[in-house]
This record gives structure tokens, C-alpha cells and sequence, in this order.
């Protein structure tokens, strides 16, 4: 019997070494293939991958979790056409490096600060999508004299959140990064598609054409699965610090979500009921990714804010 306990403890142990050793040469891509938009800026000495479009005054937009520059296709020549636009890659995600760093909205926030400092980046209005959309809250509960407004599209704003325990494991330190490696290329592409169309909910005849293969492509390397798992297992003690520090924002705040987006939807109802700067900006029969359906009433909270409405 202990030779068996001995066997099982020794594979076992052998299996952690191993996923440790493949977590550990998992690297982020951050080389751009042919055709794809956009060039890195130096943070931190950290590589992010950034698109910039457009002149006028400064607006910044924030992906979700996961994403890319890419979620913002729709959204970025209507805007860059009075503003100049810059969507980049947060970290961990896309073609940026950061993978190692904590994946919470506040280091995001951080990041993304000295993100708009490198860049000269100058009363911007920070548009945020989802997991985005907490991160530019809580950029704006830093009060930074660069920051005009802010606009959140579907974010998730106040706990809980619920994670699921294949999350906790890929979330663990170099070894997750090993799970991940061994288990994308298996459930990644059924699990993405289902969850894109999910949140497209009643919006899934407008997905574009290749949109769930580009992202498969990109949301099952090993290292941005391990930032998605990292991210949703830290998200809730974050907010949970946010939260009280939210009716000190003094910018003004467009709260976009779609009322079918049923658990961001009563985010962004309490967050309209308790932001005193905060207005709502409900989008009937349409689910998460507004930018995709409703690319005008981006544009038109943008405007807004910027004084040209």
C-alpha cells in the first residue's frame, strides 16, 4: 500500500514539475503576423501593442476580458473621425506583454495611466467594455488630471462574480499556464464560440464573419487563457475595494449596457442609481457586445461627454 501512496505521490509530483517546466516556457506573442493593426509602446518595460487613429481631442478605449484591439472595429473610424483614438491591448491580452503582473482592474488602471502618459495622452475620455469597463472606473477613482470622462460599455462593476474551478487551477502560479497549454487546444474552441454567441444573446445574427475564428485564434494561447482565468479569480476582492470609492468620481460617467446583458444590467442600473455624475443609457433586445450592434450610441455617449451634443 505505501509503495502505491509512494507511486501515486511520485506521478503525481512528476505531472506538477511537468506543467511547471511548460508553464514556465510559455511566453506572450507580442509579434504582430502580417495584417494586423498597430505597433507597441514601451510601459513599465512592458511591450503593449496599441492602434491609433484619428486627431482632435484624446479618447482611449479598453477591451474586455479577453479581447483585443479588434473588439473595437466597429467603434473606432466612426469615432476617429472628430476624436484621436487609441484602443490597445491590456495587459496579458492580445499582442502586450504583462502576463506575470496581477490581473486586477486597479494594476490595470495603473497600467493603463502610464499607458496615456507615454503616449501624451491629454483629457481623455476612457471608454471601457466589460472587464474594460471596471478598469476605467477605477482609473477614474484615482482622480488623474489627465482623465475627462469616462464611458462604460456591458462592465461588470460590483461583485460577486461567479468562477468556475477550472478557472482557480489555470489562475495558479506557472503551473495554470502548463493546464492551459494542455487543455485549449481541446475545450478552447467549443467553449469560445459557445460563450460569444451567449453573449451576443439575441445579437447573434450580427456577429461579423470571422469574428469567432479570429478569436479562437487568439484566446486559446496558453498565456492569455492563464490572464482570463487570473483575472476572474481576482476580480471580486478588487471590486470589493472599488465599490466604496465610486461616488467620489467626479468626471462625468456614461453607463451603456444592453438589457438583455442581464447581470451587467443591474450593474449598470446600480451604478447610474449611485454615481452622482452617472447617466444610464439602456439598449432594448440587445446583449454584450453593444459596440457590435449598436456602434452609434458608443459614439453618441463619446460626443456627449466630449460637450458636442
Amino acid at each position: 500500500m505505501k509503495k502505491i501512496a509512494r507511486a501515486v505521490l511520485v506521478t503525481l509530483g512528476s505531472l506538477v514539475l511537468l506543467l511547471a517546466v511548460i508553464g514556465v516556457l510559455q511566453r506572450p506573442h507580442t509579434t504582430l503576423p502580417p495584417g494586423v493593426a498597430g505597433s507597441h509602446v514601451e510601459v513599465e518595460g512592458l511591450a503593449l501593442r496599441y492602434v491609433q487613429q484619428g486627431s482632435g481631442p484624446d479618447v482611449l478605449l479598453l477591451h474586455g476580458s479577453p479581447g483585443s484591439v479588434e473588439d473595437w472595429e466597429p467603434v473606432l473610424p466612426r469615432l476617429a473621425r472628430h476624436f484621436r483614438v487609441t484602443a490597445y491591448d491590456r495587459i496579458g491580452h492580445g499582442y502586450s506583454d504583462g502576463v506575470d503582473l496581477p490581473h486586477t482592474p486597479s494594476e490595470n488602471a495603473r497600467i493603463t495611466l502610464a499607458l496615456m502618459r507615454a503616449l501624451g495622452l491629454r483629457d481623455v475620455i476612457a471608454v471601457g467594455h466589460s472587464y474594460g469597463g471596471a478598469t476605467v472606473l477605477r482609473l477614474a477613482t484615482g482622480h488623474p488630471p489627465e482623465l475627462k470622462g469616462v464611458v462604460t460599455v456591458g462592465a461588470r462593476a460590483y461583485p460577486p462574480a461567479v468562477i468556475e474551478p477550472l478557472y482557480r487551477v489555470v489562475a495558479l502560479p506557472v503551473v495554470g499556464t502548463g493546464v492551459a497549454t494542455f487543455l485549449s487546444p481541446f475545450i478552447g474552441q467549443k467553449r469560445i464560440s459557445a460563450g460569444i454567441r451567449d453573449s451576443f444573446g439575441p445579437n447573434a445574427g450580427a456577429i461579423p464573419p470571422g469574428f469567432i475564428e479570429a478569436r479562437v485564434h487568439l484566446w486559446t494561447m496558453p498565456t492569455i487563457v492563464a490572464t482570463l482565468s487570473r483575472e476572474r479569480t481576482m476580480l471580486d476582492e478588487d471590486l470589493a475595494v472599488a465599490v466604496p470609492l465610486y461616488p467620489s468620481i467626479k468626471v462625468p460617467v456614461r453607463v451603456i449596457c444592453g438589457v438583455e446583458d442581464a447581470r451587467n444590467y443591474q450593474d449598470a442600473q446600480r451604478l447610474a442609481r449611485e454615481l452622482p455624475t452617472a447617466r444610464l443609457v439602456s439598449l432594448p433586445q440587445t446583449g454584450h457586445y453593444v459596440q457590435f450592434v449598436h456602434p452609434e450610441a458608443v459614439v453618441a455617449a463619446v460626443e456627449e461627454v466630449a460637450g458636442l451634443r
